[in-house]
Order: C-alpha cells, then sequence, then structure tokens
C-alpha cells in the first residue's frame, strides 16, 4: 500500500519502499547515491527486504506462547467466543459477527475534534495519533499477504495481520499530524470497537509526560490511558514511532503491539 503523491517531507518512506521493491532481494540495498548508502537506510531496506522473503513464504510462524497469551487477553476482555475458535478466517467481516457496543456521543464528539486537530499546529503528537481511534476511515482495508502481515507497509514497517486473534482489519487514512504525515490502519476488536495502528514517518516522536515504560513478553512498549477511555500503547519499530490505540483493557493493546515484535524475533 502506498500513499499517492506524497509530501515532500516524506520522501525518505517513498525512497525506501522504491528501493525494496525496485532492485533485487538481496542482504543489502542496490548501491547508489549516498543517502541510500547510509548505515540506518540500508538496515531499514534490509530489514523490510527481509519481510519481503518472508512474505512470499507465507510468513513466520507466531511463537505458541505468543499466540497463547494474546488469545487469552482476547477471551479474558471479550468472553470464551473469542480467539483461538475464530482463528481461521482471515477475511474482513465475518457472517457470524455483531457489534456489542455501538459508537456513542463521546466518541462521535472526539472523532470531530480529531479531525479538526490532526491538521493544525504544532509538532507530531502521539495523543492526537490515538485519537485516530475516533476518526472514519478513508480508505480500504489492506490486502492480507499472510497469516502474519496485511499487504501494507509504510517507511520500514509491515502492518501485521491480526485477524487470527479475531481483530481483523477494516479500514485505512492518511494524515498530517503536526505537519508529519502518517498512515493508520484500522481493525475491529471483538466487541466491535476499533483499534488503530498509526505510524509516523520520520525520526522517532516525543513521548507524552504521562507514558509509562512497560516490558510484555520481552517487548519493550510504552503505554498511556486518556481522558476519552482509550488505552495507547506505543512503540519504535526500524526507527519509526507506532501507536496503538482502542477502547479497552490496557493489556489486549500491548498483547497486540508485541505481536509483530516477538513473530520477527521468531523468524
Amino acid at each position: 500500500m502506498r500513499i499517492e503523491n506524497p509530501p515532500e517531507d516524506d520522501q525518505e518512506a517513498v525512497e525506501i519502499t522504491r528501493l525494496v521493491d525496485a532492485a533485487p532481494a538481496g542482504p543489502e540495498p542496490a548501491p547508489g547515491d549516498a543517502w541510500a548508502e547510509r548505515p540506518e537506510i540500508r538496515r531499514l531496506v534490509a530489514a523490510e527486504r527481509r519481510v519481503a522473503r518472508e512474505l512470499r513464504g507465507g510468513g513466520p510462524a507466531a511463537p505458541d506462547r505468543l499466540i497463547a497469551a494474546v488469545e487469552a487477553k482476547v477471551r479474558d476482555a471479550y468472553g470464551p467466543a473469542s480467539g483461538r475458535a475464530r482463528r481461521g478466517r482471515l477475511g474482513v467481516g465475518g457472517g457470524g459477527w455483531r457489534p456489542a457496543v455501538a459508537v456513542g456521543g463521546l466518541a462521535a464528539v472526539c472523532a470531530a475534534i480529531v479531525i479538526a486537530a490532526v491538521g493544525g499546529g504544532g509538532g507530531p503528537s502521539i495523543p492526537a495519533a490515538a485519537a485516530l481511534a475516533f476518526a472514519p476511515s478513508t480508505g480500504p482495508a489492506p490486502n492480507v499477504r499472510s497469516a502474519t502481515y496485511l499487504d501494507a507497509y509504510y517507511g520500514g514497517v509491515t502492518y501485521p495481520n491480526y485477524a487470527r486473534f479475531s481483530v481483523p482489519a477494516t479500514g485505512t487514512r492518511t494524515d498530517r499530524i503536526g505537519g508529519r504525515p502518517a498512515l493508520t490502519v484500522f481493525y475491529r476488536l471483538p466487541d466491535g470497537a476499533r483499534l488503530s495502528y498509526t505510524v509516523f514517518s520520520g525520526r522517532p516522536v516525543p513521548l507524552p509526560s504521562s507514558a509509562r515504560s512497560v516490558t510484555y513478553q520481552g517487548v519493550p512498549l510504552t503505554e498511556f490511558s486518556t481522558s476519552s477511555g482509550l488505552s495507547v500503547v506505543t512503540l519504535v519499530r526500524y526507527g519509526r514511532t507506532c501507536v496503538l490505540a482502542a477502547p479497552t483493557r490496557a493489556d489486549v493493546v500491548l498483547g497486540l503491539a508485541a505481536a509483530p515484535v516477538l513473530e520477527q524475533r521468531s523468524a
């Protein structure tokens, strides 16, 4: 998934995608200009190529302990009908699902506020990215490439496929948050609530003062909650800030945030 006509300050993400797509899938970027030879760029391109090779082979198998841990969190939060029983359903919008909650007045107000605020002044903001959990999709859900990944990547970060945890992708949107381009993929939790997964372009974004460091299954993460009821988890993948947010329990979001990191470690 690419962003058409990207802004000038998003060219790094576009160039990384070009190097991954155009050059042979080897361990290093093809020789080019000085920018492409920078060590951090070479690492990003090599990592994205490794993911591409895994996708062609169906992706790495998820560790059993990861699947068990995340499924337990989902079952605890949403009941015994969630989790392993639905893992084989990779499509979006299966026939038996019914939302348990509807978007209420508070969420509608939050959506209106965030749409106005995202394009406003100031620097890039993790809380503003988290509030996109209340904003509408503007694009379709990405295609599924494997049980592990979606066919969507941005700035070297490939978006995870959470369908095996009964959390399918439902849509996308692009924004400029404090002037910084960002791509969001939305997912649907088993109770019908929305999970947003936003990736910022460029260098890591400063953490809010209320954030605290936690470790989930050995993965270092940062989490905080908002007054609108969101559990927010952030991490840096390949130099990019990723923000996951949903109106659900923090341990569910922590497990989902850690999943792609643990799967890469096991590859």
